[in-house]
C-alpha cells in the first residue's frame, strides 16, 4: 500500500485573531501592573526619602507681609516631605499647587487677593501673591474701615503712617454691613460703594480742568441714601448732588458756587435736587 502524506490543517484566521487578541489582553494587564507597581514605588519613596524634604521658601510679590509671615500663613514647615504637603492637600488648584496653603494665606493675610503656592522638586516652596490696594475707608458709626476698591474689608481702625495719611483716602458714609471681618467682603450694597467711588472719580475728573481743587476739601461722601447723595466740604458745606446722574454738571457747579458763592465762615446746604438750580440755605436759615 502506498502512502500519502496530508499537509497540516490550518487553523481559521478567525481562531488565530482571538488568540492573538487574548495575548494582547494578558500583556496590556501586564505591563499595566508593572507601570502602578512603579508609580506606587516611586511615590513612596518620594514620601518617605528626606532628598524631597522641604528647606527654602521663596516669597513673591508681597509689599505688606514679610517672607516670615506669609510662609507660616500657610501652614508649611521646613523639614517637612514636600510629597507628603503636597498629597495632603485637600483642595487641588493645579499641578504642583498646594490649594490648602493658598487659602489658608488669603484667610489669614486680608491684603492677599490671591495666592499661588508650589512645590517645586526637590525642596522649595515658591509662595506668589497678589495684593488688595488700598482705596476707601468707611466710616462705620465713628469706626474706620479699611476697604479695596471691591468693598473687601482689610483693616479695623488702621493706624496710618505719615506717607500714607498723604494719599488721602476718601472716606464713605453708608448703610452699616452687619458684620465687618477683616479679608471679607462688607455686606453693603453694592450700588452704594459704586456711587461713592464714582462721585469721587468725578470730582478728581472736574479738579483736573477746573481752577478750584475741590477734592482735597471734601471730608466724606454719604451714599446712605441713593436719591439724596450727597459730600461735606471743609465740615460746613453739605452739597446734595441727589441721584447719581448728570454728576459733571452738579460737581463743577458745587466747586464754583462754593470758591465764589459761599462765604468762607458760612455753613449750610447746597441742594442740586430741588429743581434745575442749586439752592444753597444757610444754616442760620437766612
Amino acid at each position: 500500500m502506498k502512502l500519502r502524506r496530508i499537509k497540516t490543517v490550518q487553523e481559521p484566521a478567525h481562531v488565530i485573531n482571538r488568540r492573538k487578541r487574548r495575548r494582547q489582553r494578558i500583556f496590556r494587564v501586564v505591563k499595566s501592573i508593572l507601570v502602578t507597581a512603579l508609580f506606587v514605588s516611586t511615590v513612596i519613596y518620594a514620601a518617605l526619602s528626606p532628598f524631597f524634604n522641604i528647606k527654602e521658601f521663596r516669597v513673591f510679590g508681597n509689599t505688606r507681609y514679610d517672607a516670615a509671615e506669609l510662609t507660616a500663613a500657610s501652614g508649611i514647615r521646613t523639614g517637612r516631605n514636600g510629597f507628603r504637603v503636597l498629597f495632603s492637600s485637600k483642595s487641588k488648584s493645579g499641578l504642583f499647587r498646594i490649594g490648602d496653603a493658598e487659602q489658608a494665606i488669603i484667610e489669614k493675610c486680608p491684603y492677599v487677593r490671591s495666592a499661588e503656592v508650589r512645590y517645586i522638586i526637590p525642596g522649595t516652596i515658591r509662595i506668589s501673591i497678589t495684593e488688595r490696594e488700598p482705596a476707601a475707608i468707611i466710616d462705620m458709626k465713628g469706626t474706620p474701615l479699611l476697604i479695596d476698591k471691591e468693598g473687601y474689608l482689610l483693616e479695623i481702625d488702621p493706624a496710618f503712617d505719615p506717607d500714607e495719611a498723604e494719599k488721602g483716602l476718601p472716606v464713605i458714609r453708608t448703610a452699616d454691613p452687619a458684620s465687618a471681618v477683616p479679608g471679607k467682603k462688607l455686606d453693603i450694597p453694592e450700588e452704594m460703594l459704586l456711587s461713592a467711588f464714582k462721585v469721587f472719580d468725578t470730582i478728581r475728573e472736574t479738579d483736573a480742568v477746573n481752577s478750584v481743587e475741590l477734592l482735597p476739601l471734601v471730608d466724606y461722601v454719604d451714599t446712605s441714601d441713593l436719591s439724596n447723595i450727597r459730600f461735606s466740604v471743609q465740615s460746613r458745606i453739605i452739597v446734595n448732588l441727589g441721584k447719581a446722574d448728570e454728576l459733571h454738571y452738579k460737581i463743577s457747579a458745587a466747586a464754583s458756587i462754593f470758591a465764589i458763592d459761599i462765604k468762607k465762615t458760612e455753613r449750610g446746604t447746597l441742594d442740586f435736587s430741588v429743581g434745575k438750580d442749586p439752592v444753597f440755605t444757610p444754616e442760620s436759615g437766612g
